[in-house]
C-alpha cells in the first residue's frame, strides 16, 4: 500500500484540512501498526508519543478519504471527542494498516510545535578554530548538542598516549572549558517507537527495525554537521563524542540488541573507544558499564568528578529508565538501574506534556486555590495551557499529601479544610477512573497517580539498595547529584516530601543539570580521558534491584507517599 501523509497547518484541524507542504510518500503492508509506519518511516516529524498507551493523543492522524475512516474505538471517543471524530481524526497507535484501507492511503498530520532549539555563537572575534567536535547526548526522548572549538594535538581517545597509574586521579583533574560554538536541542528523531527504552528495543530486535532507528539519527546528525560546519568551510571535525544510555549506543551503532531485550540481561560491548562510522567523524563512545547503565550516566561522572563534588557521592539521572550511581570516599563505584516508564519525561499521564511553552510546571496555593507556573513565571486565567509537565505533577502530588486531599497510598480523599475543598473538588468519573478537575481544562486522573507512585516506589528503592551494598547510611551522602530537569525545575523538599529521598537528603541534593553532555564535551576536548574512564567504570560493582528475593515485599513497602 502506498502511504501518503500530508503535513497538516492548525487550520487543517477545522473541517477542512490545510496541507502544509506537498505529502511524503512512503510504502505500508497490511498488518503494520499505524503510528510506527508514519513516524518511522520519517513521513512526519517527530513528537514524544505514549508509547501505545493510547493517552497522549499526539498520534492524531486524519484519515483524508471518507471511505477509509474506520469506525472509532472508545479510547479515540475519551481523547478526541465526537467533533474531531466526525471530521476523521483517530489515535494511530490504536490503528493497523489493513487491506480494506486500499491501495492507497491518504492521512493529514498536524504540524508538531517547534521542539527544536539552535543558539550560534560566533568564534571570537580574530581566532579561527583549527578543528572542531561535536558532543551529544542522546536520551530516550530527546537529543542534546554542542558543537565546541578543540586544540590540536589532543589524540582520538583511544590507548595511545600516557595515562596516570591511577585512573580516578586522572578523572578528578579539573578542567578548562572548550569554547562553544553552537549548541540546540529536540526530539530524538526515534521517538514515533515509543517513549522507554522496552519500546525502543521491541523496534530494534528485527534487523530491519534496528538499522530504520539507527538511520534516523545518523542522518539527523549527519545533516546537523553539514549545517554547523558551513559557515567555517575547511574547518575539520575532528571527533564526535556520543554520550547514550547501553540501548540507544546499541541501535545507534545498529548492533545486536538481543542481550538488553530478556533476562539474563547483557551488553554487546563495553564501549569506551573511539570507533570508524561511515559518514560521521572518528566516533568516541563513553563507557557503558552495564545492560542499563550506559554512556550517559559514565560521561556524567566524568564531569561530577572533575567538578570536584564531595563524596560520598550519588548521582540519580530520572528519565524512561532510572539509573543510580554511588562513588564512595575512596572512589569505588556502585551502580543500579530500575525502570520507571515514561512518566517523568511528562509522557503517559493523561494531561501530560514535556516540559515548555504552554505546560504547567508547577503548583502553587493561594488563599483562592490553586496557583498555576510555567517557565516563565505565573500563568494567568486566559494562558493557552495545554499540559503538565513531570515537575508540575509531582508538585502537584506533594500539595494535595499536604492539605489531605490524597493519602500516602495515592487515593483521593475528601479534605476538611474549606481551603483544601477549593483546591480539590470532588473527582469527576471518567471512563478510565476518578479524575480530579484542575485550572485551564486539566485534570488530575487516579490512573496518573498510580504511575507516578510506582516511579516513586521504584526509585526510592533502588535508592535504598544502592546505599546497603556500599554499606552506607543516608545520613553518610554527602551529595545527591540529581541530573536532568528534574533536579533543575523540582524542589528538593518535594520529593523528600512524597518518599523519592530520605527525610533530611534533600539539603544535600544539588540539581547538576545535563552533566551527560557536560562529560561528553569534556571527552570532546580532552580525548585521552576516555582510556582512564573506561578503567575506571570496569571496575564497577553492579547491584541488582529486582533480583534479591525480598523485592516484591520491599517494592510494596515503598508504595506509599513519604515513605
Amino acid at each position: 500500500m502506498e502511504l501518503l501523509v500530508y503535513p497538516l497547518s492548525p487550520a487543517g484541524d477545522a473541517a477542512h484540512p490545510a496541507p502544509a507542504a506537498p505529502p511524503r510518500c512512503g510504502q505500508a503492508a497490511a498488518g503494520d501498526d499505524l503510528a510506527r509506519a508514519v513516524w518511522l518511516h520519517g513521513l512526519a516529524e517527530p513528537v514524544p508519543l505514549c508509547s501505545g498507551l493510547g493517552r497522549c493523543g499526539r498520534c492524531r492522524v486524519r484519515f483524508l478519504d471518507q471511505d477509509s475512516v474506520p469506525p472509532p474505538l472508545p479510547e479515540e471517543e475519551d481523547i478526541l471527542g465526537p467533533g474531531l471524530l466526525a471530521q476523521g481524526w483517530r489515535l494511530a497507535c490504536r490503528r493497523q494498516i489493513t487491506d480494506g484501507m486500499g491501495p492507497e492511503l491518504r492521512l493529514g498530520v498536524p504540524v508538531p510545535e517547534k521542539m527544536t532549539q539552535t543558539d550560534a555563537r560566533p568564534p571570537v572575534a580574530g581566532q579561527r578554530p583549527r578543528r572542531l567536535a561535536l558532543a551529544v547526548d542522546l536520551g530516550t526522548t530527546s537529543l542534546y548538542w554542542r558543537l565546541l572549538a578543540v586544540p590540536d594535538g589532543d589524540g582520538d581517545g583511544g590507548t595511545d598516549g600516557a595515562q596516570d597509574a591511577d585512573s580516578f586521579a586522572r578523572l578528578r583533574r579539573p578542567a578548562a572549558p572548550a569554547p562553544v560554538l553552537a549548541a540546540g536541542h529536540g526530539l530524538n528523531p526515534q521517538a514515533g517507537a515509543g517513549a522507554d527504552v522496552m519500546s525502543r528495543l521491541a523496534v530494534a530486535r528485527d534487523p530491519g527495525g534496528r538499522s530504520r532507528l539507527s538511520r534516523l539519527v545518523r542522518d539527523h546528525l549527519e545533516a546537523l554537521l553539514r549545517r554547523q560546519t558551513a559557515a567555517l568551510p575547511g574547518v575539520p571535525v575532528a571527533r564526535l563524542v556520543l554520550a547514550a544510555n547501553t540501548a540507544m549506543t546499541d541501535i545507534f551503532l545498529d548492533r545486536d540488541v538481543s542481550g538488553l531485550c530478556a533476562a539474563p540481561y547483557r551488553r554487546s560491548h563495553a564501549g569506551g573507544a573511539c570507533l570508524r562510522e561511515d559518514g560521521l567523524p572518528p566516533l568516541l563512545v563513553p563507557p557503558l558499564p552495564a545492560p542499563f547503565v550506559g554512556g550517559d550516566i559514565s560521561a556524567g561522572l566524568l564531569h561530577l568528578l572533575a567538578q570536584g563534588l564531595p563524596r560520598p557521592l550519588v548521582l540519580a539521572d530520572l528519565g524512561t529508565n532510572g539509573e543510580l550511581a554511588l562513588v564512595d570516599r575512596q572512589g569505588r563505584l556502585w551502580l543500579t538501574s530500575v525502570p520507571l516508564g515514561p512518566a517523568l519525561e511528562g509522557i503517559g499521564p493523561e494531561c501530560g506534556r514535556m516540559a515548555g511553552p504552554g505546560s504547567i510546571t508547577r503548583f502553587g496555593l493561594t488563599p483562592l486555590g490553586l496557583a498555576c507556573h510555567g517557565t516563565d513565571g505565573p500563568l494567568d486565567d486566559g494562558a493557552d495551557v495545554r499540559g503538565i509537565s513531570a515537575t508540575g505533577y509531582l508538585s502537584l502530588l506533594a500539595l494535595l499529601l499536604r492539605l489531605g486531599c490524597l493519602d500516602a497510598d495515592g487515593h483521593f480523599c475528601v479534605p476538611s479544610s474549606p481551603l483544601a475543598r477549593r483546591v480539590a473538588p470532588a473527582p469527576q468519573q471518567a471512563r478510565t477512573g476518578p479524575r480530579l478537575p484542575l485550572p485551564h481544562g486539566q485534570w488530575l486522573a487516579a490512573a496518573d497517580v498510580e504511575e507516578l507512585l510506582k516511579v516513586k516506589a521504584a526509585f526510592s528503592l533502588a535508592l535504598e539498595v544502592l546505599l546497603r551494598a556500599a554499606d552506607l547510611s543516608p545520613a553518610d551522602v554527602a551529595c545527591l547529584a540529581l541530573a536532568g530537569a528534574l533536579g533543575q525545575h523540582c524542589p528538593p523538599a518535594c520529593l523528600e516530601e512524597l518518599g523519592f529521598l530520605p527525610s533530611g537528603m534533600g539539603s544535600r541534593v544539588r540539581a547538576v543539570g545535563n552533566s551527560s553532555l557536560e562529560g561528553a564535551c569534556l571527552l570532546a576536548a580532552d580525548p585521552g580521558r576516555l582510556a582512564a574512564l573506561a578503567d575506571w567504570c570496569a571496575a564497577a560493582r553492579l547491584v541488582p534491584v529486582a533480583e534479591d528475593p525480598g523485592f516484591h515485599a520491599a517494592y510494596l513497602r515503598h508504595m506509599r507517599f513519604g515513605v
